[in-house]
């Protein structure tokens, strides 16, 4: 791995040779997109590749087997580097950087002072003014979670209203496994979702939205739960391939490795 990376997060090269349980995750010292976890369930070293996260988990069995594990690595560094670079490549928070919103790509304009972020959908820019290139990125990040959280909290109370059912508290989160999740509290649903939704085609973001509205008339998958779904949202089987094909492209978005 390139020192770049390792200065990149100041990775150290200088792991514990025998690390205690409160050491875990580790990450490691050749390479940062590798972490070694510790798992009491697991019986034997494995590898896990976490698009959600663009890591691969090493879970190490037990304290004493970490000099296995790291060997155990090492002897499948091709085969992880082979899972790592068919991962999308990284859309990092960057002046001049390329990043997917609302299923197209926006160019990130970075002029110099202060000032509130806006669109150029002519231009097809993103137009984020900062004093600095170290708040760069977080005024980025920010933007986007401002632009999901007005886009979910309008299509959720627009699908709810169809099902005759209120909205309570929407949160947006950075999931890696989930989209959304809602939950039912005296009759309204609590909804949470990932704002990276807003990197997403709008009708991808609906159909999110829809289905997490119809989870407050049924609580599983059933073939009911998807005659609702279809009962309010036009085209589920096409939002649902988008999110099934792309949505490793969607956690690329904001990645600097």
């Amino acid at each position: 791995m390139s020192g770049f990376l390792k200065s990149l997060l100041g990775v150290d090269d200088n792991m514990p040779a025998r690390p205690s349980k409160a050491d875990f995750p580790l990450r490691d010292g050749g390479d940062p997109r590798v972490l070694y976890v510790h798992s009491d369930r697991a019986r034997r070293i494995s590898l896990k590749v976490k698009a959600g996260s663009r890591e691969v988990h090493v879970v190490v069995p037990g304290t004493s087997a970490f000099a296995k594990a790291r060997q155990f690595a090492q002897q499948q560094r091709d085969w992880i580097d082979v899972q790592l670079e068919a991962l999308p490549s990284p859309q990092p928070f960057v002046p001049g950087g390329e990043i997917l919103f609302q299923g197209q790509p926006f160019r990130l304009v970075n002029p110099t002072g202060r000032g509130r972020a806006k669109i150029d959908r002519i231009g097809q820019k993103i137009i984020v003014p900062s004093p600095d290139a170290e708040s760069f990125p977080g005024r980025v990040r920010r933007f986007l979670i401002r632009e999901a959280r007005a886009e979910l909290e309008a299509a959720s109370h627009h699908y709810a209203e169809k099902l005759d059912k209120r909205v309570g508290k929407v949160s947006i989160r950075d999931t890696e496994s989930r989209w959304g999740s809602c939950i039912t509290r005296q009759g309204e649903g609590h909804i949470s979702y990932s704002w990276r939704l807003i990197c997403a085609p709008p009708h991808v973001l609906e159909y999110v939205c829809a289905h997490e509205c119809a989870h407050m008339i049924e609580a599983n998958h059933s073939a009911a739960f998807w005659a609702v779904c279809d009962r309010i949202f036009d085209d589920v089987k096409s939002a649902k391939r988008w999110l099934s094909k792309n949505g490793p492209v969607l956690h690329a978005v904001g990645a600097e490795f």
